[in-house]
């Protein structure tokens, strides 16, 4: 039984450790379950989670416990990654979640059981966790969902759509894909259909960080219709899917034109050739940001107004987009708005975090924040219209996947420590060195969850 631990203080720092077979949880109090962690997916994100965790509450997801060997069962020093994926319910004492149940969520990077206090809630095999050390995350991450073991990609309502069982192999791609993608994917739909458009279930255009906040969004400001949107990071898995949606906006809501930085030009506009949009839509490396042919693409659509969606971007891609757009004096009075959304590829210090914050405040970057956007929709839409209607949208992108990320492969590794564990897949996402046609998934236990 192997838990992984990450310095509060220093992310790059982690390390591993195993349990004795003789540690116990004890007796499962009411309206619980025990799951053990079977499947997880290890990205730039995780890196958001620990980065932040402090300051937006993440590491209260799973907190260290006193049982751990010294010096790892320190909390105020160190805490446990949490991971997109599925686990398996081993023990429950609420009589709607049986034994074998398998859930979608956010887990620890344990192969340990845990315990989980959880409460129902709309729609249907949805359910909310409510253990009090919780209460102050945001509400995405207190959000899990029963998947079919016949199908886990599919949603709960369409079932009879699906054959009764997939081969294994079918079973392990839907796991993955699911574990990688399965909540990244909403943010791209979110920017595209909610802050760029207005949906018409909710009416008016939704703040990236969601209205809750009561910040000012307008609908000139959710209008593409004179703008070039530029998306920087642009084969992240939040940017693929953002390309997804926006490649596909009808002549009537698109914009003039989408670039996309990127490190995989080839793949993206293989991506862009199958969604054949309404409007010019270019892919490019990093060294030609600055190049003559990518600032004369971008000055013959005339935009008032440069969208960047700052998303994961390397190294000073930012910085150069920007001196090329002020250089150009026919760019240089367009209204740039900056969407900054996650953390950059890898892990950055302290100070570094403070750099970058306060590079937010000077260039008015606006933020974005996937479960804000979620709450907001929710609230207009009624939880069970919302979900259902997102549930047809994952199975569909779920279904067009070679056609939006040609090149992704799913890199399966196993267990938590060594060199093909979490310990390993951790140091390389702090280093920045997972590709960028490459998505990690980790089977924590022997058993597959299907089986």
């Amino acid at each position: 039984m192997e838990v992984h631990v990450v310095s509060k203080q220093d992310i790059s720092q982690h390390a591993s450790f195993s349990l004795p077979a003789s540690a116990t949880l004890g007796e499962l109090g009411p309206s619980s379950v025990r799951i053990r962690p079977q499947i997880v997916s290890l990205g730039a994100n995780n890196l958001s989670y620990a980065m932040l965790g402090t300051a937006l509450k993440w590491w209260d997801l799973y907190p260290v416990q006193e049982n751990y060997p010294a010096p790892y069962n320190d909390n105020s020093k160190w805490g446990i990654a949490p991971a997109w994926g599925f686990s398996t319910v081993v023990e429950s004492t609420i009589p709607e979640i049986a034994p074998e149940t398998l859930l979608y969520g956010i887990w620890p990077t344990t192969a340990v059981l845990t315990d989980m206090q959880l409460e129902k809630t709309t729609p249907q095999g949805h359910w909310i966790e409510t253990s009090p050390h919780r209460q102050t995350l945001m509400s995405l991450y207190n959000h899990y969902v029963e998947s079919p073991r016949s199908n886990p990609v599919c949603s709960l309502s369409s079932l009879s759509n699906y054959p009764s069982a997939v081969s294994p192999e079918e079973a392990l791609s839907q796991l993955a894909w699911s574990s990688v993608f399965r909540t990244l994917w909403t943010c791209g739909y979110y920017l595209s259909e909610h802050v760029f458009q207005v949906h018409p279930d909710i009416k008016t255009p939704v703040h990236p960080l969601g209205n809750q906040f009561q910040l000012p969004w307008s609908e000139s400001d959710a209008d593409l219709s004179s703008a070039v949107v530029v998306s920087l990071g642009g084969s992240t898995k939040t940017a693929r899917t953002f390309a997804y949606f926006l490649e596909r906006k009808e002549k009537t809501v698109a914009p003039l034109g989408f670039l996309q930085v990127t490190s995989a030009s080839v793949a993206l506009s293989e991506a862009t050739k199958a969604a054949n949009p309404s409007f010019p839509s270019k892919a490019i490396e990093y060294a030609d940001i600055e190049s003559d042919e990518t600032v004369e693409w971008l000055r013959q659509l005339n935009p008032s107004k440069i969208i960047v969606l700052e998303i994961g971007v390397r190294g000073d891609g930012l910085d150069r987009l920007l001196d090329s757009i002020k250089q150009n004096t026919a760019l240089q009075f367009a209204n740039v708005v900056i969407i900054k959304i996650g953390s950059p590829t890898k892990a950055l210090s302290a100070e570094e975090l403070i750099a970058a914050g306060q590079e937010i405040e000077q260039l008015g970057k606006v933020r974005c924040n996937t479960s804000g956007m979620q709450d907001t929709a929710i609230e207009a839409m009624g939880a069970e219209t919302f979900f259902n209607s997102m549930d047809v949208k994952w199975e569909k992108l779920y279904h067009d996947r070679k056609l939006w990320a040609p090149d992704l492969k799913i890199r399966w590794s196993h267990g938590i420590s060594g060199s093909d564990g979490i310990e390993s897949g951790w140091t390389k996402i702090c280093h920045g060195e997972v590709l960028a046609n490459e998505a990690s998934v980790y089977q924590l236990q022997e058993t597959p969850p299907y089986a």
